[in-house]
């Protein structure tokens, strides 16, 4: 059949917002019981309200009950939500905030009744020895208030049902803790620990203690704490994992100014060092915004080898590192072709597992097993998140990433990453010369990350005939300290001027319309998005440079931000903009968007979740005012029962043809006379 042509930004596609939302399933944590080798993973279902389901690989069976839903809210975004040991699952649950146990069958609360859901807990791990008392993160919601929610470490007696304290401070609201783990023998315990106003991969410190059991009480009790890792503000921390009773490993950017990565790194009772025999210019993990998702695991029973993840140009690659000698190899093979590895988990001797995204095909949760002298891997799909009832797509419609490293006036660059417009039913536009109109996408955080993996929101407007551009604006995470320190007290500027600078950057110009291009975001990305359009520091809010605008619950004041967010990100702002809103508050009221709302020219669709906490309602209800009061062009649409970012069917599906049909009235059709 020969190819059409039509108008760019109006092919038609068989991608729709039904067929994106039908079955939209995402693999969000994998795990192993240490014991009994057995996997597990929990995928979240938006055909059931978004609903996290914990399923056994065995039996590819529920756990828990079909309306359990095995997610935590601890710091909000939660993570590390279950556990397994020894044929026993131990998982939070969204309904009730309680944590339960099912074996064989059988399932029971292992936490105290909770009617006011004030107790959180999360990152589970079962003393080796005593296998009935599990080390968790409690967050106490007693005092309801991003100032007064204490954080702190507990001990769970899951026969006994109850809770008792490990590790507690008085300075328990400004206090946060993640992934405690026992070594091997259950004598000694690791956690990492920050405090405001740093975040964990600013300023993650790791502890280790020596742990005592009481066999009259039954109890735990740490003693001789020991800073070990990380410093206030200046070194991160993360991950720590125990090689032996006294090897711990995790990582680390400390180094030396400008050549600063979060490389592997080693701490016994002898001494703290790096891993690597030279610092590896890739950052072994990912910023822990979520709880769980280690980038490596031992791939021996001694602790010698590792299996890595890194960040090269955006993509995960894997190396095995020699843990004795510091050397290191990648594993190159024509069937790797993942874009994304998360969640690593040692299931035996040089066999692991992990969640991971591709580029050009669906998720899944994945075994990888490596031959002991080559590491050739041998990669087997355990569960796959592709959908099981929607008709498969055509052959040839994924648009696939390009990356790209953009120049910034002064000689800086930017990364991005460019999706041309692709469909196999069309040969290009039915209009002479015409170039494409592109969706420029931000992505949250700020200090965050946008991925190369498949998206099928972006093939759905490139299958239409749309450019798309992501950017990882001077800030992203997984290129480095120094560039997510770009943004370090110009969060509104630079974040704006890379955006605007990278779609004027004589790369692209070739390849889209400069001036139907339309810029999109969620979260801090929608933060980006409305600063681009209002801030009278914005080049693209004098000229009207963006044809069009989305913002995604988007942040519009920052000063009610910083009373109102949830208590992770409470003092987030302090280091992104240079201070509190005390100290500087000129720069809190001249980086609101909602104070410029007059100045918004840009057309601007507005969508948000009715029960977020993390960017509450009023945020875009202060912009939405703010653009009407100067008869500005504004469309918002909230959702019931979502909270930050979309989980349901019904508002995926909504929400993208919202975006899509705003685009065609913006800048699409009002070109092209339709």
């Amino acid at each position: 059949m020969p190819q059409k042509y039509a108008p760019y930004g109006l092919w038609e596609s068989p991608i729709t917002a039904d067929a994106i939302a039908e079955d939209s399933v995402s693999m969000s944590d994998i795990f192993v019981d240490p014991v009994t080798k057995d996997i597990y993973y929990i995928e979240q279902r938006a055909s059931e309200g978004g609903r996290y389901v914990l399923l056994s690989n065995q039996t590819q069976n529920e756990v828990f009950a079909k309306d359990f839903n095995a997610r935590t809210c601890v710091h909000e975004y939660g993570g590390a939500a279950a556990i397994a040991y020894n044929g026993t699952v131990y998982s939070s649950n969204f309904a009730d905030f309680l944590v339960y146990s099912a074996n064989d069958g059988k399932i029971k609360p292992i936490t105290p009744e909770d009617p006011k859901k004030i107790y959180r807990y999360a990152d589970l791990c079962v003393h080796p020895v005593h296998t009935d008392l599990l080390v968790a993160i409690l967050e106490d919601h007693t005092n309801d208030t991003p100032q007064t929610v204490r954080n702190s470490l507990c001990v769970i007696n899951s026969t006994a049902t109850t809770v008792t304290s490990l590790v507690c401070t008085e300075d328990a609201e400004r206090e946060f803790y993640a992934a405690p783990t026992f070594s091997p023998s259950g004598d000694r315990l690791a956690w990492q620990f920050w405090e405001h106003p740093d975040m964990p991969w600013e300023g993650g410190q790791l502890y280790v203690a020596d742990v005592h059991y009481n066999p009259n009480t039954h109890m735990l009790s740490l003693s001789n704490t020991k800073l070990v890792a990380g410093s206030a503000s200046t070194i991160s921390a993360c991950y720590p994992l125990w090689a032996s009773d006294d090897k711990l490993l995790f990582t680390s950017d400390e180094g030396e100014e400008g050549n600063r990565f979060a490389n592997l790194w080693e701490c016994t009772r002898a001494r703290t060092k790096p891993v690597l025999s030279s610092v590896v210019q890739q950052d072994f993990c990912m910023p822990p915004w979520t709880l769980g998702n280690y980038p490596f695991a031992f791939l021996d029973d001694n602790g010698t080898k590792a299996i890595c993840v890194a960040w090269r140009g955006g993509r995960s690659v894997l190396y095995v590192v020699d843990i004795t000698t510091g050397s290191y190899k990648e594993i190159k093979d024509e069937s790797f072709d993942f874009v994304v590895i998360e969640h690593v988990r040692r299931l035996s001797n040089y066999t692991f597992v992990f969640t991971g995204l591709r580029s050009n095909a669906p998720g899944a949760a994945m075994l990888c097993t490596l031959t002991r002298s080559s590491f050739v891997p041998n990669f087997q799909v355990l569960r796959s998140t592709a959908s099981t009832s929607a008709a498969p797509f055509p052959e040839g419609i994924i648009s696939l990433p390009t990356p790209l490293e953009l120049k910034l006036a002064g000689n800086g660059i930017v990364h991005a990453v460019y999706y041309a417009p692709n469909n196999p039913e069309y040969a290009g536009s039915s209009i002479p010369n015409e170039k494409p109109p592109c969706v420029l996408g931000v992505h949250g955080g700020p200090t965050g990350l946008e991925t190369q993996s498949l998206s099928w929101l972006k093939q759905y407007f490139t299958s239409r005939g749309y450019a798309w551009l992501d950017i990882n604006y001077s800030g992203s995470s997984c290129y480095g300290r120094t560039y997510v320190e770009r943004l370090k007290g110009n969060w509104g500027i630079t974040d704006v001027s890379d955006c605007i600078e990278a779609v004027q950057s004589p790369e692209l110009r070739s390849f889209i319309d400069t001036k139907r291009t339309a810029i999109r975001g969620g979260s801090s990305g929608g933060y980006t998005t409305l600063a681009s359009i209002s801030l009278a520091s914005s080049a693209a809010s004098k000229t009207k440079f963006f044809a069009s605008a989305t913002s995604n619950f988007g942040i519009s004041n920052l000063e009610l931000l910083a009373d109102d967010t949830h208590k992770f990100e409470l003092m987030y702002m302090t280091k992104l903009l240079g201070g509190t809103k005390e100290e500087i508050p000129q720069v809190y009221y001249d980086r609101s968007p909602v104070y410029f709302s007059a100045r918004i020219e840009t057309p601007l669709l507005v969508l948000q979740g009715n029960d977020d906490e993390v960017v509450p309602p009023a945020q875009s209800w202060t912009i939405i005012d703010g653009v009407l009061k100067n008869k500005g062009r504004v469309e918002a649409h909230f959702f019931d029962g979502e909270q930050h970012g979309w989980r349901t069917s019904g508002t995926i599906k909504r929400a993208i043809e919202f975006e899509r049909e705003w685009y065609e009235k913006s800048m699409v059709r009002t070109s092209v006379g339709k």
